[in-house]
């Protein structure tokens, strides 16, 4: 919702500012009009225009990894719990009280994931509480004593994927700091304004370039929507698909 206010009044501050040049250029003397005027002032608002269009382009791109590597992050925490599990199963009967504190784990992991795989929250509110969850189990599975070589394989196998678990960024508190760059957005909205007010300068004003230049407005504010989008994976209306913590559950789930 924050993503398209913000971007409801970038497109909003753009027409506004479109209108604000057509009434600077009826105001404006005779002589700033002239066609070498125009002319120069129109190659100023191209090179803006393209810086513009260039660093919210990068922008879109750095959000979209950050986007990419929540979803991995998701993936990679349901096949580590999957893994878990295998190699608990592996080691015998012993593991069977573990084995449901995975369970346990991974149902503290879904609870944020609506029925349809969507995100309704960030996954881990708690950062501590799923981090102490691990720490249970490695203290569990240290208490194991294996009398033979597979069990002592499966038992240090085990306490390596619980490490790798502590290690995922969703277990903890850095998927809750906002990474959109605030500042960034605020001077390339600056632009977009100065870019309109140029436009609405300058420009001849009739329907067919009025629709264009809207265009152009809703292209810019779409394109800061999917900056604020991206940069949020757990939240907003684009969000990071919570399908593979429900496929381990179900597989968890099977005898």
């Amino acid at each position: 919702m924050y993503a398209i206010v913000v971007s409801l009044v970038v497109l909003l501050l753009a027409c506004g500012s479109l209108y604000l040049g057509g009434w600077i250029a009826r105001h404006m003397p005779e002589d700033h009009l002239v066609y070498e005027a125009q002319k120069a002032a129109q190659f100023g608002i191209s090179m803006m225009a393209t810086l513009a269009a260039l660093v919210l382009g990068f922008t879109v791109t750095s959000a979209r990894a950050t986007f990419d590597r929540a979803n991995d992050d998701i993936v990679g925490v349901s096949t580590s719990i999957l893994l878990l599990d295998r190699a608990l199963s592996g080691y015998g009967p012993e593991t069977a009280q573990i084995r449901t504190d995975v369970r346990a784990f991974l149902a503290h992991a879904t609870e944020r994931v609506s029925p349809s795989g969507e995100m309704e929250k960030v996954v881990f509110r708690l950062p501590h509480t799923s981090l102490s969850l691990i720490t249970q189990l490695q203290t569990s599975i240290l208490t194991l004593q294996p009398d033979t070589d597979a069990k002592w394989w499966f038992q240090r196998r085990a306490l390596d994927i619980t490490a790798d678990l502590g290690k995922e960024r969703i277990l903890t508190s850095e998927h809750e700091r906002s990474s959109e760059p605030t500042f960034l957005l605020i001077v390339v909205t600056a632009w977009i304004v100065l870019i309109f007010i140029g436009m609405g300068t300058f420009a001849m004003h009739n329907a067919s370039v009025r629709l264009v230049l809207f265009c152009a407005a809703l292209a810019f504010s779409g394109s800061i929507f999917l900056v604020m989008e991206l940069e949020a994976p757990y939240t907003g209306v684009l969000r990071v698909s919570g399908e593979p913590l429900l496929q381990a559950a179900t597989e968890l789930a099977l005898p």
